[in-house]
């Protein structure tokens, strides 16, 4: 397939890929489940599959392309392991970021192939002792989703004596990083978002940006790069990371849900699922609304994509764009729970993809950055003309 990648391809191409690929991720789904990270086989037929290289700039031998791209290749996979989508969307989506940092930081982490298997956190968790030519870090963060296969970190820390506060997001190689083994979670278990620690690795200035200028749009790489999606804000461009794994989640759930009542029968009155009118009632409402949970998906990708540059940058636009998604993950996960009601005990077995999704989206949807209550504040207050609370 490495013929492919040296040659323009398309988004049907891609998304047909990740078609291929996901009966295999579904087989794997039970087991990455158990290991806590997603199978080395499944990494590896993303990377070759070219996914990686959505968001890498042309100069790099990278596709360049726009964020539906990434959010429709994701969405093919989510229904069958929502922790693969994740650990895939995050992975796509930090090459995303490493486009930003400047050119030197990016000539390093492109050069040995054309893209890095990125996990981290913006969380401030480190702390940057100034030195000469960049900073030694120390510090430790949580979070950190496919670490199982990690190649670069990025992470958020603060300058220490500096005159004013202020977040500095840095790249660290894995080798500067020590893998804490202490994800073990009752949902996404098998994204591997292990804590992580640096004592004393120094990280030059070349690898590490304020974070403003990222949230904000205006990046090193937003003026190295004359495509416009790199001048997009962070949080919305990483919001259409994370949206496609609870929209495919809950069409997954749903799908499952259908083949149920299509096979369950009542082991006392050997009564037909299919035949129960609330069962019917069930599935016709979770049908329509994992329809509409897509709709929704795609006009938020809309907005990203057609909204003003400008406009798109203000903390008025950041804010509503983050209560829009908090309140989608809301949707997803109270559909995902509903059809769980109409299930049987026997979807609780650990063999059930239904449990494994309704553990997956009930956890995610009180993630720090989809939580409905979070992003809805963050909204009202703007609207109050009061700051943000959380990152926006």
């Amino acid at each position: 397939m490495e013929e492919a990648h040296n040659k323009m391809i398309t988004k049907q191409e891609l998304v047909g890929r990740a078609r291929e690929i996901a009966p295999m991720v579904a087989a794997n789904a039970e087991k990455d489940d158990i290991a806590g990270m997603v199978s080395d086989a499944t990494i590896d037929a993303f990377c070759d599959a070219g996914f990686m290289k959505i968001f890498v700039p042309k100069i790099y031998g990278g596709y360049e392309m726009a964020p539906d791209v990434m959010a429709e290749v994701v969405k093919e996979i989510s229904p069958y392991s929502t922790s693969a989508a994740w650990v895939l969307a995050f992975y796509i989506g930090h090459n995303f970021l490493h486009a930003l940092f400047p050119k030197q930081s990016q000539d390093e982490v492109f050069a040995p192939r054309g893209f890095s298997l990125t996990p981290g956190t913006s969380a401030p968790g480190y702390k940057l002792t100034p030195v000469e030519g960049g900073y030694i870090v120390k510090g430790k963060s949580s979070w950190n989703s496919g670490s199982s296969r990690a190649e670069w970190y990025m992470n958020g820390g603060m300058v220490e004596n500096a005159e004013k506060p202020e977040l500095i997001l840095f790249m660290a190689p894995a080798s500067d990083v020590q893998v804490i083994g202490n994800w073990d979670v009752a949902g996404m278990r098998a994204t591997s978002s292990c804590d992580i620690a640096i004592d004393g690795a120094f990280v030059p200035h070349h690898q590490c940006v304020p974070a403003v200028d990222m949230l904000e749009g205006r990046s090193p790489g937003a003026k190295l790069h004359a495509n416009p999606i790199y001048s997009l804000p962070m949080v919305p461009l990483l919001q259409c990371e994370v949206l496609p794994c609870v929209v495919g989640a809950f069409q997954g759930a749903v799908r499952e849900f259908q083949k149920l009542t299509q096979q369950r029968v009542q082991s006392h009155t050997s009564e037909k699922a299919a035949e129960k009118q609330s069962a019917q009632i069930r599935l016709g409402k979770a049908l329509t609304d994992s329809a509409l949970a897509d709709d929704m998906l795609r006009n938020y990708l809309d907005l990203v994509l057609n909204m003003d540059r400008e406009e798109i940058k203000t903390v008025e636009a950041r804010a509503a764009i983050r209560a829009r998604v908090a309140a989608i993950t809301d949707f997803c996960a109270n559909g995902v729970n509903e059809v769980m009601k109409g299930s049987s005990a026997s979807v609780f077995r650990n063999d059930s993809p239904l449990q494994r999704i309704f553990r997956d989206i009930n956890m995610l949807r009180v993630h720090g950055s989809l939580d409905l209550e979070t992003g809805s504040q963050a909204l009202g207050r703007v609207a109050l003309g009061l700051p943000p609370q959380c990152v926006v």
